[in-house]
C-alpha cells in the first residue's frame, strides 16, 4: 500500500515539475513577445517582380503600384463606401495628412449623396519620380448619376509620399491642371 502512495506522490511531483516548467516557458515567451517592436507595412494591391523600400527611398515600381492603389481607392467613391474609403485613406496616409485627406473624402461623399453621384477612376499612365517620391498618374474619371453615366473625363493627379521606418505614406494628393 505504501508503494502505491509513493508512486502517486512521485507522479504528482513529476506533473507539478512539468507544470512549473511549462508555466516558466510561457512566461518567458510572453515577456519576449511583449517587448518586441512591431511595424505595420501596407502593400499595394498590385504585386510586381521586385519592390524596394527603405532608407527614406522607394523604388519606381513600388511608387507606381502604391500610387495606383491610392488613386483608385480615393477616386472610386460613392456615398455608401465613403466610410471604407476614409478608413483606407487613413491607413495609406501619413499622420500629418490624414485630417486633410479624410475631410476631402467626407466633403466629396456629402456632395455626391445630395445628387446620387458615384465615381470611378481608371488609370492609363503612371510616371514615378523616385528622388522626390512623387508620382503623376493619368486616367479616366467616370461619374454616374444614379445608374446613368454622366461624364467621362481625362484627369491627371500628383501624389507625394514619404518613407518613415520602411513604411511609405501619402502626404499630398492633388489634381493637375491640363497643360
Amino acid at each position: 500500500m505504501e508503494t502505491g502512495f509513493r508512486r502517486a506522490r512521485d507522479a504528482r511531483l513529476a506533473l507539478g515539475l512539468l507544470l512549473a516548467l511549462s508555466m516558466a516557458a510561457n512566461l518567458t515567451l510572453s515577456v519576449g513577445l511583449s517587448v518586441r517592436e512591431t511595424v505595420t507595412v501596407l502593400l499595394p494591391a498590385v504585386s510586381g517582380p521586385t519592390w524596394e523600400v527603405g532608407g527614406g527611398r522607394a523604388g519606381a515600381r513600388y511608387l507606381e503600384d502604391m500610387a495606383r492603389t491610392v488613386a483608385v481607392t480615393l477616386l472610386t467613391l460613392t456615398p455608401e463606401n465613403a466610410g471604407q474609403v476614409r478608413a483606407a485613406a487613413a491607413r495609406l496616409s501619413a499622420a500629418s495628412a490624414r485630417g486633410a485627406i479624410g475631410a476631402w473624402v467626407e466633403a466629396e461623399a456629402a456632395r455626391m449623396a445630395g445628387r446620387d453621384l458615384a465615381s470611378a477612376f481608371y488609370p492609363t499612365a503612371i510616371e514615378a519620380d523616385t528622388e522626390r517620391l512623387t508620382v503623376e498618374i493619368a486616367g479616366e474619371l467616370v461619374t454616374w448619376i444614379g445608374r446613368e453615366e454622366a461624364s467621362r473625363r481625362d484627369r491627371r493627379y500628383r501624389l507625394a509620399f514619404r518613407v518613415d521606418g520602411g513604411r511609405i505614406a501619402l502626404v499630398r494628393f492633388e489634381e493637375l491642371e491640363d497643360s
